[in-house]
């Protein structure tokens, strides 16, 4: 007969087995915790197993990927290098090639100064050529005539007249052709007179291409039947003008003698006296 006891000693014995599996909510708490710690340590030491391969893993990676990227920046400092050393040459040749564009400018400015002081200068000496030549010109006028106008012989009063009316023109030319062709001619002839007339300089103050004025130094000598006279320093004021290329005198004013000497020939005078004057004649304008 079955009893009590022996019931619950079989369920014991029954549930022993099944005690140990950790899942059973009747087993043992302590058990189950201690089942369940060791369950957790496996997965957990799993888990630090796996870890440390997959830090390998990562450090390989790591280690693998360092050279490339030390390579690359190798490869690239040695890619910036040399891009420096290419541009250099550049800037040099850049500097080098502003250098010489800045030297042609400065050549060139230099050359176009030069050229225009040259003209300056070319224009400048030209313009005193042609203004020495016009004074050289109104000069030989003004002699010529200063020189015919005191030189005169009676011999050959016509072409003394001629000469002149020559080199007259205006108001003067009228003048003299009705003084020389009237007393003044006669008086000449009757006096036997020869005049020679020595211009000692010739003074000019305005002068342009159509117009001058001159002062005309003059000495003369004239020797008659009666006497010689010397005249020193006779200053001649000549307005002159300029007609068809030919400088011609249009107004004269005498200024006056510095000095006068006469020597009478024959009469109640011995040959050699002489008397001195010096009186001024004519105006001064």
């Amino acid at each position: 007969m079955t009893t009590k006891q022996d019931l619950a000693a079989g369920e014991g014995h029954t549930a022993a087995p099944t005690a140990s599996s950790p899942t059973s909510p009747l087993a043992d708490p302590q058990t189950a915790a201690t089942d369940n710690a060791k369950a957790e340590g496996g997965t957990a030491g799993e888990g630090r197993a796996a870890a440390p391969a997959a830090t390998a893993t990562e450090s390989e990676a790591t280690s693998t990927s360092a050279p490339t990227g030390a390579a690359a920046g190798t490869d690239d400092e040695g890619g910036g290098d040399d891009g420096g050393e290419r541009a250099k040459p550049r800037r040099q040749r850049l500097a080098a090639g502003a250098v010489a564009v800045v030297a042609v400018v400065a050549l060139a400015a230099a050359a176009v100064l030069q050229w225009l002081a040259a003209g300056r200068a070319e224009e400048a000496r030209a313009r005193l050529e042609a203004e020495r030549a016009l004074r050289v010109e109104v000069s030989g006028a003004a002699h010529a005539f200063g020189q015919s106008l005191l030189s005169y012989d009676y011999q050959d009063l016509q072409t003394s007249r001629s000469t002149l009316m020559g080199m007259a023109t205006g108001d003067f030319l009228a003048t003299y052709d009705e003084a020389f062709g009237g007393a003044m001619e006669q008086v000449i002839i009757k006096l036997k007179a020869v005049a020679e007339a020595t211009v000692r300089a010739v003074y000019l103050a305005e002068v342009d291409e159509a117009t001058a004025q001159a002062i005309v130094v003059v000495d003369q000598q004239v020797k008659t039947s009666e006497s010689i006279r010397v005249v020193r320093d006779s200053y001649l004021k000549l307005t002159m003008v300029k007609q068809k290329g030919t400088w011609k005198v249009q107004e004269v004013t005498v200024l006056g003698a510095a000095k006068e000497q006469e020597t009478k020939l024959g009469g109640d005078q011995k040959a050699g006296e002489q008397k001195d004057t010096a009186k001024p004649s004519g105006k001064d304008d």
